[in-house]
């Protein structure tokens, strides 16, 4: 091989040693922080209440409520929602409005 590639090798090689040390210094430094700090960050379990049966009861009404005025709503609005509509299309695309814009200011008027 010729001196200018071997020495374009090394460079290359120099570049990607450089590149994954620094990414594996960046990942040891990530794990130190995280052993260091592991522990007193954890969110601790929230107890759950339990229910009594005229709170759950009062859940079940609000629950059903609920579900007959979507029902309601559903039923008092017309037919399925559709998209909104395309609009028309034009007779010209906006390039060919420009480009025959174009050709008219370099001919002149045509009468």
């Amino acid at each position: 091989m010729s001196e200018p590639l071997i020495t374009a090798l090394l460079i290359s090689l120099a570049g990607m040693g450089l590149v994954l040390g620094a990414i594996l210094l960046l990942w040891g430094v990530i794990a130190l922080l995280v052993a260091l700090s592991g522990q007193r960050d954890r969110p601790q379990a929230v107890p759950t209440e339990s229910f009594t049966d005229d709170t759950e009861m009062e859940l079940k009404q609000q629950a059903a409520a609920a579900a007959v005025a979507a029902a309601l709503t559903r039923e008092a609005q017309p037919g399925e929602p559709h998209e909104f509509p395309l609009p028309p299309t034009a007779l010209v695309s906006a390039w060919q409005a420009v480009m025959r814009s174009n050709i008219f200011n370099k001919r002149g008027s045509v009468r």
